[in-house]
């Protein structure tokens, strides 16, 4: 018998054989373009674990903790309680309390039963997407957007349709009224939904409560499913237009909101989403199904980010971000980068600007060298364009929700590659480095 047991033991400790078992193949829909942001994430943790210093403009996640009174919470329910499931809608406790942010903030009047708690946004992305579409469904999304919003689409077997942006990288009644006039021209499809978030990702750009009224009304005399992603609300900059909510204006849209970016909430994985009447019951049968709940103890801490005390903390964070926007419109600057080559940020914490006049024309080829050489990581722009257009190779995303210092430095270390041999031989050569400087110069005597 100890034969026996020693000769399992040492079988156990061989290595594991690799082998491709006839006819087992990765699905078609999974034939998706990855998430290039996360693919810089891992590289640059690749790169500080290795002992690199490493400074983040890449992915839109908060440098700041979770609101204080938050973290007590979450420290309490640890300590007192087993945190199992919850029903898959969520705690009564926080959709009361996401209920009453509702009718204070934008004077709508929400039932709770129709608040769903999903795991990040994320989870509700993809409820929200099973719930409305069938495969072959043409759904609309911004040409600039987020990037998950079209390899989700893809997979569940939706066309995707991109919508030109505005002067103001927006999407509106007229652009969409233009392209299901188009599709109607040349024998195609009606357009059964539209995806867009206010403020916005990669741009930070924002639909006034007017062009926000007409879309939505638009939606409903077309039939077209609107969900509107609303999860950079409360991070709006001075001066920009309020960020109205879709249910200020029809009952029909599907909201999409969370707890990562304005809560600073980002790894405990909560989100919400309100469905309208006609997709309740399916939504929560997706969630059941798909989640099961959303986390117990991000659900209680919840409740304490959306109280008065988190408020004031919470607060602070924007006046940071928009110190912070400053900080890299100053860099671009120094680059050479003119205004009107940045989508106006007036929300979120993201500036998008284009490189293409000053050289760059491989925006994934020149932020990976950008990490390698000089630690600051940075989102190409074909993460948010459609592939194949081009648009992508020549921009990039700029994220800025850390530490004034942290973006400063980081910032300084971009000017300081952009300028050197290497920066160089990604935008073109010295002809494109003169015409950079000319266009600092011209800007630092505008």
């Amino acid at each position: 018998p100890l034969g026996g047991v020693l000769a399992l033991a040492q079988r156990a400790r061989k290595p594991m054989q690799k082998s491709d078992p006839p006819n087992l193949a990765p699905s078609r829909r999974s034939a998706i373009r990855s998430f290039k942001v996360m693919d810089v994430v891992a590289k640059a943790d690749r790169l500080a674990r290795a002992g690199r210093e490493i400074y983040h403009l890449e992915v839109g996640q908060p440098q700041s903790s979770a609101p204080q009174p938050a973290i007590r919470v979450a420290q309490e329910q640890l300590a007192a309680d087993r945190c199992g499931y919850t029903s898959a809608r969520g705690e009564p406790p926080l959709r009361q309390a996401i209920a009453d942010m509702y009718l204070r903030e934008y004077g709508v009047t929400v039932s709770t039963d129709r608040i769903h708690l999903t795991p990040g946004s994320s989870g509700a992305f993809t409820i929200a997407f099973m719930a409305a579409f069938d495969v072959g469904d043409a759904v609309a999304v911004p040409a600039v957007c987020y990037p998950c919003y079209r390899n989700l689409l893809q997979c569940y077997g939706v066309e995707v349709i991109s919508l030109p942006v505005d002067a103001k990288y927006n999407v509106t009644a007229a652009v969409l009224a233009a392209g299901q006039h188009d599709r109607a021209a040349a024998g195609l499809p009606a357009i059964k939904g539209l995806i867009l978030s206010s403020p916005a990702n990669p741009t930070g750009a924002i639909l006034t409560p007017e062009e926000l009224k007409a879309l939505c009304e638009h939606c409903d005399r077309t039939g077209v499913q609107f969900i509107s992603d609303e999860l950079y609300h409360k991070i709006v900059f001075e001066g920009a237009p309020r960020a109205a909510c879709a249910l200020e204006y029809s009952s029909s849209p599907i909201i999409i909101n969370g707890f990562s970016k304005a809560y600073s909430m980002t790894g405990w994985r909560l989100g919400w989403l309100i469905a309208p009447d006609h997709l309740d019951s399916c939504v929560d049968a997706l969630n059941q199904n798909m989640n099961v709940s959303a986390p117990t103890v991000s659900q209680r801490a919840a409740v304490a980010a959306l109280g008065e005390e988190a408020a004031a903390e919470l607060a602070q964070h924007v006046k940071r971000y928009e110190d912070n926007r400053a900080v890299v419109v100053s860099g671009l600057q120094r680059m050479g980068v003119q205004t009107h080559e940045y989508a106006p940020p007036q929300g979120a914490f993201y500036l998008y600007a284009d490189l293409g006049r000053l050289g760059v024309a491989d925006s994934l080829g020149m932020c990976d060298a950008l990490l390698q050489d000089a630690g600051v990581a940075v989102t190409p722009g074909v993460d948010f364009e459609e592939e194949g257009s081009g648009v992508g190779e020549r921009r990039v995303r700029l994220s800025f929700p850390g530490t004034t210092e942290h973006v400063a430095e980081a910032m300084r270390r971009l000017v300081e590659w952009w300028e050197s041999e290497a920066g160089l031989r990604w935008r073109g050569g010295a002809e494109a480095r003169g015409g950079a400087n000319g266009a600092a110069n011209g800007a630092a005597h505008a």
